[in-house]
């Protein structure tokens, strides 16, 4: 009975370690979405800045 009950905990923990593992990457992942947004609306603002320069 001892076994069944460490192998229960075992897998519970790895379980919850890779709920965590999803959490952290999912957080990762929408934290670079979020910068490469900010760096694309930067490269249109430059370019539309430099394209006014010249027509203007």
């Amino acid at each position: 009975m001892d076994e069944r009950a460490q192998v229960a905990v075992e897998y519970l923990l790895t379980v919850l370690f890779a709920v965590m593992l999803v959490i952290v990457v999912s957080a990762i992942a929408l934290q670079i979405s979020s910068m490469s947004d900010t760096a694309t609306a930067e490269v249109v603002d430059n370019r539309n800045d430099a394209v006014s320069s010249l027509l203007g």
